[in-house]
């Protein structure tokens, strides 16, 4: 791949992430204004159209490893193990 390509490839990555931004935040607007109705008319679920739209609480239980770090800390050391990812990133 040449450097012209490459520099394009870039550009049109770049932006097609400003895209995504603008619509991600658009979708988080829409999603807080239903969530509000379904608020305000005192409902965690509707049918709405061909959807159905849920709002409600979840409740789930989840390890909590720092607090157990902070309690067992040699336990927890020899219970870690080293992971690798691969970032990529264009600044």
């Amino acid at each position: 791949m040449t450097q012209k390509t490459l520099l394009k490839k870039v550009n049109t990555l770049k932006t097609l992430e400003e895209r995504k931004k603008a619509i991600e935040k658009q979708m988080e607007v829409i999603q807080e204004e239903v969530k509000q109705e379904l608020q305000a008319r005192g409902k965690e679920e509707e049918a709405v159209g061909d959807w159905m739209v849920r709002f409600k609480a979840v409740v789930s239980s989840r390890f909590n490893s720092k607090a157990f770090a902070a309690e067992h800390p040699k336990l927890y050391q020899k219970y870690l193990a080293p992971s690798q990812t691969m970032r990529f990133t264009v600044i």
